[in-house]
């Protein structure tokens, strides 16, 4: 839909500015026959000079254009793939648009070339001459069109475009040529995600954005038709995945999974590029991975969902290696939703999940990012809290795992005292006692003032938003009116025990 517009838009301009010049010129030409009072067949009758003057002059107004019309395309086009990925060479040269003017515009200067060698002094093409004429004129108002055509063409957002939609024809045919239209599908995803490189790497912060979409639309456009597929489609290679072992290609065949690694896998090389950099980029890539997993064709496919969990926490890695805590805190906060989803329904993911929150956790206590271990006991807090929510059958061992988070450090760190006490004072709230005292027997080896510090931090916390503009808008460590009295309680219980 979105080609036949911009196909529609440039018929249309090179109708209306051809119109434009014949009219101009026919009223010119009306006008100056009606003063010399020479009759309209005068114009189609040519002497031998004549006929040789037309060519000459239709030859070098042809050559120009020619000239102008390659130039351009000769710089746009490889700086445009310079700037972004070397498939718009391909894609300019497969679009019909351009093959046509170029052609036309090369055909018209030959057949003018073939009218000079016609002329003879027994043999004046006059038609032939005038069918050049006008089609010249038709070249001059296809250019300004076209130049527009060009220019909209080499936007990054076309690319992506027709990408989509190769991809999009590249499965339709998968039923009856699945080898070759595998390996144009897995080009095609990775000419998205080089986009989004390239464009980072730019600054191009929309590009890089829009390109994080494309995949996105992608891999449900895949859905869509997946189950319809051969199973030759599913054979994944060993040219789609550099590096990958023979073993991981058995098991991405076995699991008819290749397409989804290849997505996933692309998100991860966009969030690589934009770490540290673009932190829109991150947190879009992040958001997509979790809502692609929770498109009903990933979610109730374990392999699928296991990809997810595995992507995500690399993406963890990625962040924690490079210590960007707006990265670790945005993956965190997708991860955590992507699992208080799949909680109720696949209790044994939501445990497991939880494990990850706990050992990168801890990465972040042994690497001295105490803040983001201080984040993921945060979000873990939130996942039990949402399961004792849902009442998910795993509900009491994500509390027993989050009672237990900081159990290896070397001294307790007050993020997570906090974490649990916010937890402690909305199991009270909800007249849940028994998991509520948990937390104080938990806490019956902490020093009085640290407890107390504790206290003091979240009870002066009144703020919800953050003070500052961040990804999440809320204050961590804000606790609602109705859940600040048992707060309070809470601390009150601890210190009097201890």
């Amino acid at each position: 839909m979105i080609r036949f517009t911009a196909v529609l838009t440039f018929v249309r301009g090179v109708l209306a500015l051809a119109a434009g010049m014949v009219l101009a010129f026919g009223l010119a030409l009306a006008l100056d026959l009606a003063q010399s009072g020479q009759p309209l067949g005068r114009v189609f009758s040519l002497e031998l000079d004549e006929a040789r003057q037309i060519n000459n002059l239709l030859n070098r107004s042809l050559n120009q254009l020619v000239g102008v019309v390659f130039t351009t395309v000769a710089i746009a086009v490889p700086l445009t793939d310079n700037l972004y990925s070397l498939k718009f060479q391909e894609i300019y040269i497969k679009d019909w648009v351009n093959a046509a003017v170029l052609i036309f515009v090369v055909f018209t200067d030959l057949a003018n070339l073939g009218a000079g060698l016609a002329l003879k002094t027994d043999l004046i093409p006059v038609i032939l001459l005038y069918l050049i004429l006008a089609a010249t004129v038709l070249c001059f108002a296809l250019l300004f069109p076209y130049l527009y055509h060009v220019f909209r063409f080499l936007h990054p957002h076309t690319l992506l475009t027709r990408l989509e939609h190769e991809l999009a024809d590249d499965l339709r045919a998968a039923r009856r040529l699945p080898g070759p239209r595998r390996a144009a599908a897995a080009a095609a995803l990775e000419h998205l995600a080089n986009i989004g490189i390239r464009s980072v790497e730019r600054g191009d912060r929309n590009t890089a954005v829009e390109s994080v979409v494309s995949l996105d639309r992608a891999l449900r456009e895949y859905w869509g038709v997946k189950a319809g597929l051969p199973p030759a489609w599913f054979r994944a290679e060993q040219d789609f995945f550099l590096g990958f072992s023979s073993a991981a290609m058995d098991d991405l065949t076995a699991s008819r999974a290749w397409v989804e690694m290849k997505v996933f896998g692309q998100l991860h090389q966009l969030i690589g590029a934009a770490v540290g950099r673009m932190p829109e980029v991150t947190r879009t890539a992040a958001k997509t991975l979790r809502q692609l997993g929770l498109e009903p064709a990933a979610r109730s496919d374990a392999a699928v969902r296991d990809l997810v969990t595995e992507h995500f926490n690399t993406l963890l890695r990625l962040a924690l290696n490079r210590r960007d805590a707006r990265a670790v805190f945005t993956v965190f906060d997708q991860y955590r939703l992507y699992a208080e989803a799949l909680n109720t329904e696949y209790p044994e993911a939501g445990l497991e999940i939880a494990y990850y929150f706990a050992y990168y956790g801890q990465v972040g206590r042994d690497t001295g990012q105490t803040f983001l271990a201080e984040a993921a006991a945060y979000d873990l807090g939130a996942l039990v809290q949402a399961a004792w929510q849902a009442k998910a059958p795993n509900r009491a061992e994500l509390l027993e795992r989050f009672l237990h988070y900081d159990d290896q450090a070397r001294q307790p760190l007050r993020g997570v005292k906090k974490a649990q006490a916010i937890l402690a004072s909305y199991f009270l709230l909800h007249g849940l006692a028994e998991p509520a005292a948990t937390f104080r027997a938990h806490w019956a080896t902490l020093e009085p003032a640290f407890i107390r510090q504790v206290r003091d931090e979240l009870l002066a916390v009144r703020r919800e938003k953050y003070w500052e503009v961040t990804e999440r808008r809320l204050n961590i460590d804000f606790v609602p009116d109705a859940q600040r009295a048992e707060l309070s309680r809470f601390f009150e219980a601890v210190l009097s025990a201890g």
